[in-house]
């Protein structure tokens, strides 16, 4: 009797898994969770750590700047911001250069 008792509790044990199974499957919320997850996961695998990184960074820094010297000492630009504007400053001074030694030599005339 023991084999036939064995017997009904795993057949009784799968038909209970199984339906378990079907119900999650079938269950909108489960679904919507599934996707969910899903989506958060193809997010982390698109994300770009070293750009991830740069942002983190970035924002620490601005923050620990705030917090020792306040608004108004100091202000967090990109090299290149400043590159730019020493360009633009060394442009304008040839051009002043060039426009003093014009006006020079046309006052001389």
């Amino acid at each position: 009797m023991s084999d036939v008792q064995n017997a009904i509790e795993e057949l009784v044990n799968e038909q209970v898994d199984s339906r378990i199974e079907d119900a999650i499957s079938e269950s909108s919320e489960i679904a919507s969770i599934k996707d969910d997850i899903s989506d958060l996961e193809q997010k982390v695998n698109e994300l770009d750590l070293d750009d991830l990184v740069n942002q983190v960074m970035l924002q620490l820094t601005e923050t620990l700047v705030h917090g020792l010297y306040g608004d108004n000492t100091y202000v967090m630009v990109k090299k290149g911001y400043l590159v730019n504007l020493k360009t633009e400053v060394d442009m304008l001074k040839q051009q002043q250069k060039t426009s003093d030694v014009l006006q020079a030599s046309g006052e001389e005339e």
